[in-house]
């Protein structure tokens, strides 16, 4: 029996497939985004979303409107949605009614940074709006060493291998054209975390990104996302340093249940599947390389007693479960249990204060998208009937 709150979020997919039906006939955004023309839009949007909220009379969060709103294509997929949120067709429209030029917002490609370097606007974005939301891996720099090892997948032997391999697109001058895993899309993994979580709910959005890129340099990118995402490390044992990248991964909930759903994972062990780990271990290789040689193979010190990691496990057996992996939740949750009966308490400067908020209603979500995808598919039918018969008049 679908509700009416099933029946409301269906319309409300429906009227974002008719956003996306409006934007594939807007004419083509420039070829590289203005930084400062950038922050000035989200200013102008997150203005807009605190108004948007206050007229509503509800407690949305002005981030994650502002955020949302930029993130389309693939950074909308169900994973994303499981994870970032459902974004809000209601305030899209409120919003661009009101200030068109907001836009150029979504489907945001290169940008140039203050310093000069090129990065990819639209998936920095969309990787803060994960880190704001606790899961700052798996739509970061977790997400796209998953994505290299399913491309080098089958192209070696082991994790040497597949990192000798990777080497050869790793951090190259590349958009996204020939690299899953170039420079633009390296410095948005690095600085949605740092940057991400710098973002309060009463902050703005703009102003953290401009005090951030102020003056940035590699070594401060680097050093600062290590101190946050591991900790205090060593990167001048790139070995141990790799191992410490992978399990930090391997361990994490959110990207487990990304490996899950990429068929990466197994579910009656809950662990990575055997043929995908060396794949996975030579992605993280050759991230520890690269971090290790930008800090010159510095011990970094983290002061932080917060990590940037995904403490969700029972998030994650909520999620698998709405979703109808049954059998995948009660193997996850032998997993959580068998983590929380043997583990030791953590060193007050290794706890994280970072909390994953899954999207407990997905089960709803699969059926509003069979709902939407059975009216889109009558009317593009109705559109192919009559164009049809038009034909035939001919």
């Amino acid at each position: 029996m679908i509700t009416e709150a099933i029946r409301n979020r269906i319309v409300q997919v429906i009227l974002a497939a008719a956003v996306v039906l409006m934007l594939a006939v807007l004419p083509a955004g420039a070829e590289s985004e203005d930084f400062d023309q950038t922050m000035d839009r989200l200013d102008r949007l997150q203005t807009l979303a605190e108004q948007y909220i206050k007229e509503q009379g509800n407690n949305a969060d002005p981030i994650d409107l502002t955020l949302g709103f930029t993130r389309v294509g693939t950074y909308n997929t169900t994973i994303w949605q499981i994870t970032a949120g459902v974004r809000d067709p209601g305030f899209e429209s409120y919003a661009t009614d009101q200030d068109p030029d907001l836009w150029n917002l979504q489907g945001m490609g290169t940008a140039i940074l203050p310093n000069g370097q090129t990065i990819d606007m639209g998936h920095l974005l969309a990787s803060m709006n994960l880190v704001y939301r606790g899961i700052p891996l798996a739509g970061s720099w977790g997400g796209d060493c998953m994505e290299l090892a399913q491309e080098y997948a089958g192209q070696a032997d082991d994790a040497a291998g597949y990192a000798a391999l990777m080497q050869n697109t790793f951090a190259m001058d590349d958009d996204g054209t020939y690299s899953v895993f170039g420079d633009q899309d390296l410095r948005a993994d690095l600085d949605s975390v740092v940057a991400g979580s710098s973002l309060e709910k009463d902050g703005s959005i703009a102003d953290v990104l401009r005090s951030y890129y102020a003056d940035l340099d590699d070594y401060s990118r680097a050093s600062r996302f290590i101190a946050m995402s591991f900790g205090s490390v060593d990167t001048g044992s790139v070995t141990d340093f790799a191992d410490h990248i992978y399990t930090t991964m391997v361990k994490d909930a959110g990207m487990q249940l990304l490996l899950y759903m990429n068929q990466m994972w197994g579910e009656e062990d809950w662990t990575i599947l055997p043929e995908c780990e060396p794949a996975l271990r030579g992605s993280a290789a050759v991230l520890a390389q690269y971090l290790s040689t930008t800090v010159g193979g510095e011990k970094i010190k983290s002061d932080s007693t917060i990590l940037m990691k995904t403490q969700a496990g029972q998030a994650l057996v909520d999620a698998l479960n709405a979703m109808g992996e049954t059998d995948a939740a009660s193997h996850a949750q032998q997993s959580l249990d068998s983590t929380q009966n043997t583990a030791s308490p953590a060193p007050a400067d290794r706890v994280t204060k970072m909390y994953a908020s899954f999207d407990g209603k997905i089960f709803q979500l699969i059926l509003v998208v069979i709902g939407a995808a059975a009216v889109l598919g009558m009317v593009v039918f109705t559109a192919l009937l009559i164009t049809h018969k038009r034909s035939r008049k001919r």
